[in-house]
């Protein structure tokens, strides 16, 4: 009999297999956008429409939406309550998508949700000529596996802009947040600041209440536009004036806490369970987190110019010369990202994350676009560059890992691998 991380496995691998019946993951017809997420809300239907069931709050956002979304999370646990929060990309383990309480949801339950999914699917399937994308079928599972764990709440994270994404077939949630608007995915949203917040901006549902954390006043005119048509209450959050948590940090997370503390006034979490989450408040894995100290390794997840400038700042406050270790994926404002982090470090490393879901950009191009003086190598196993990273530093450097979370989660195994997740039900 397999062992749980063996049937995890299998499981997962399983599902993933589902989403070869979909050759295109994203599109830019709008007629396909609507019978995308016409198929989805389907196919919902059809698991007994958990979205329906569930008392959803929606997360938008270039920047930090995954983090606004972990931190109502966090404050609906410490209120006594039974909440999934669905978020994306994972990091090393698909589990990791699922936090449910203080945990991860069980492997078990997910392996359960995804087996009961695939029965249902197959007779869906014989009814319904247009299979499900990878996204679309997670997004679906994650709502069944909450409903099945016993979940009254879910704090959803959209995947990429709103108005067409998968998670956008909810009805009118309690509560919707958006975070602020940069230039990312613009193959897929459009290369604008004001296209891609058109897009944001379609998760405004009729009669919505949304905190949206855009300050600037043209951004700002797309929303409230929006929210005007479908008679929705929307506040702007500016940046706090003082630290509403620790300053370790970062100076960006505050004004998404102070983002996610009127989501949850809003929903009336007390002030007391609000408090304790801003005295402890957890970090998702690869937010420039420190793996270990001697020598110095941070991975960060960070994959635009907005996210990297963030970096930037935490690279400023270390007062440490930085080797950097720079891998991204094919569709990035590469150049954007270099230019901020260039005049920061000392030298950096090019390699590429593994996984062959997404295309990764080739190491040996993005050396060209490093001035000789800071170039150290090129390696197509991040593994290879890493170790030449520890072998060629002075005593004082840290070494840091940018450019893709896809390519941190992949390292981060190297500290913390898939199995002691699984088991452990936590991804620290």
């Amino acid at each position: 009999m397999p062992n749980l991380f063996e049937q995890y496995k299998q499981s997962y691998e399983s599902f993933l297999s589902l989403a070869n019946l979909c050759q295109k993951q994203f599109s830019d017809s709008t007629l396909e956008l609507k019978k995308s997420l016409k198929r989805t809300e389907q196919f919902l239907d059809a698991l007994g429409s958990p979205h329906k069931k569930l008392k959803i709050i929606h997360v938008a956002g270039t920047s930090g939406k995954g983090s606004v979304a972990y931190s109502i999370h966090q404050m609906l646990v410490a209120d006594n309550k039974k909440v999934g929060t669905y978020l994306s990309p994972h990091t090393t383990t698909f589990l990791e998508r699922f936090q449910f309480s203080n945990e991860l949801l069980p492997a078990k339950d997910l392996i359960s949700s995804i087996n009961k999914l695939t029965k249902v699917y197959e007779k869906f399937l014989e009814t319904h000529d247009a299979p499900l994308s990878f996204f679309e079928l997670s997004t679906c599972l994650s709502l069944f596996a909450f409903q099945n764990a016993g979940a009254q709440w879910c704090v959803l994270e959209a995947g990429c802009g709103g108005r067409w994404d998968a998670t956008n077939v909810i009805p009118t949630p309690v509560i919707a947040v958006i975070t602020n608007i940069d230039k990312d995915h613009t193959d897929i949203l459009g290369d604008t600041l004001a296209k891609i917040a058109y897009e944001k901006a379609g998760i405004i549902k009729k009669d919505e209440i949304i905190f949206c954390g855009e300050t600037r006043p043209k951004i700002k005119k797309v929303f409230m536009d929006e929210a005007i048509k479908n008679n929705a209450a929307l506040f702007f959050i500016n940046p706090p004036f003082e630290n509403l948590i620790g300053a370790n940090h970062g100076e960006h997370q505050q004004h998404n806490i102070s983002l996610a503390i009127a989501a949850a006034k809003e929903i009336q979490i007390s002030n007391s369970a609000i408090e304790l989450v801003l005295k402890n408040l957890k970090r998702l894995p690869c937010r420039f987190e420190t793996m270990q100290k001697s020598p110095m390794i941070i991975l960060d997840g960070a994959h635009s110019p907005a996210k990297i400038a963030s970096t930037v700042k935490h690279i400023k406050t270390l007062k440490k010369p930085v080797h950097l270790i720079f891998g991204c994926a094919a569709n990035k404002d590469v150049s954007s990202m270099l230019d901020l982090l260039i005049p920061h470090v000392a030298k950096v490393t090019t390699t590429r994350f593994q996984m062959t879901e997404r295309k990764t950009a080739n190491p040996a191009e993005l050396l060209k676009l490093i001035p000789k003086t800071k170039q150290s190598g090129v390696f197509l196993d991040h593994s290879d560059a890493l170790a030449h990273a520890k072998k060629t530093i002075k005593s004082d450097e840290i070494i840091i890992v940018t450019g893709s979370l896809f390519l941190s989660g992949e390292m981060r195994a190297q500290w913390i691998g898939e199995e002691k997740i699984i088991s452990n039900q936590n991804s620290f």
